[in-house]
């Protein structure tokens, strides 16, 4: 099945969530383009790039998260086509995980854009690549991969102490006697998100929805019931100088989870 679109943002596959996938990259040795972690990192010379339609005469907004190691240096730059024009934005210096953005008008006759993650030096980060027509319908981003366990345990980090279980069955989770799931999600500092789950525990029992921005930093929601489905919200405010936390899902006795979603708040 092909990809799509992430509601309004013409770019596939902008937060990596499928690795390389949607990403032509190119690397002069001993350059390389990585995405294994979810993110795209270019070290030393390379570039990650796909091709998005476009139209001509129209505002649109580009923006990325970067972060830069070892005296990086590179650019995000967006060229029209078919009249080779540009927009860039410079990456220099080392910087922890930064929101860049800019805004631009396409030329007339403009029938798409190339959008181009460059690495030149040291290692250039990008993560949550958008491209999107001004004046659009602004929909929040799902942020957890696989929340409703379609693909089973793909994108969960799974631990399983001894005495404990975890396993994966009808779009589900099930999490016993002290196992978990987990995984990293890249956020804003300072933004807040929703996040709900559907939990439930058949034997009476409980667990917990943890969210740990540092070691000494944790939230989480108690998941309890008596037997049937149940819907948990939480509202987490990001600390400043935090660009990812990990998530985890804990069955302290016997804990089944579904539909787990994290979307940046929206006023009302």
């Amino acid at each position: 099945m092909s990809e799509q679109p992430m509601i309004n943002n013409l770019v596939l596959n902008g937060t990596f969530s499928r690795h390389g996938t949607s990403w032509t990259a190119t690397a002069t040795a001993p350059g390389r383009v990585d995405f294994s972690r979810q993110h795209c990192i270019i070290t030393a010379t390379g570039r990650a790039e796909q091709e998005v339609p476009a139209s001509g005469g129209t505002s649109y907004t580009f923006s990325a998260y970067t972060l830069i190691t070892y005296e990086g240096a590179g650019s995000a730059r967006l060229t029209f086509r078919p009249s080779d024009t540009s927009e860039s934005i410079g990456l220099t210096g080392n910087h922890g995980w930064t929101h860049r953005s800019i805004t631009f008008n396409t030329p007339a006759g403009t029938t798409g854009i190339t959008v181009q993650l460059i690495g030149d030096a040291g290692d250039v980060w990008f993560d949550n690549v958008r491209l999107v027509e001004d004046e659009g319908t602004v929909i929040p981003i799902e942020l957890i991969r696989n929340g409703d366990f379609a693909e089973n345990g793909t994108g969960w980090t799974v631990t399983v102490p001894v005495g404990s279980s975890v396993t994966f069955h009808d779009n589900r989770c099930q999490a016993n006697l002290g196992g978990f799931i987990e995984q990293v999600i890249s956020v804003t500092p300072g933004q807040t998100y929703d996040f709900s789950i559907d939990a439930m525990t058949p034997t009476g029992g409980h667990g917990f929805a943890i969210f740990e921005f540092a070691p000494d930093n944790v939230q989480q929601t108690v998941l309890s019931g008596d037997g049937a489905w149940h819907t948990y919200t939480d509202s987490l405010t990001i600390p400043e100088g935090i660009p990812e936390f990990t998530l985890r899902i804990l069955g302290e006795t016997f804990l089944v989870v579904d539909n787990l979603s994290l979307k940046l708040s929206t006023p009302n």
